[in-house]
């Protein structure tokens, strides 16, 4: 499992989409990969956001046990 604490601006993209606006969860996903490129992490990764008093805390576990629905 890795965490860290959103940046200004996924926090901010976060925020509108828990909002209600449509459309972003493309471009949080893309941030979020484009961090985990950076740490070096590759693979399927379940994504989880929890909400704290500063912004949004980013929590990012591996998806090998996860099951798509058909």
């Amino acid at each position: 499992m890795v965490r860290w604490m959103a940046d200004e601006e996924l926090s901010m993209l976060l925020r509108r989409y828990y909002g209600g606006e449509g459309g972003l969860w493309t471009v949080i996903r893309e941030h979020i990969a484009a961090e985990l490129k950076r740490c070096g992490i590759e693979g399927v990764r379940h994504i989880r956001f929890r909400r704290r008093d500063d912004g949004y805390e980013v929590i990012i576990e591996d998806a090998s046990g996860y099951e798509t629905e058909v």
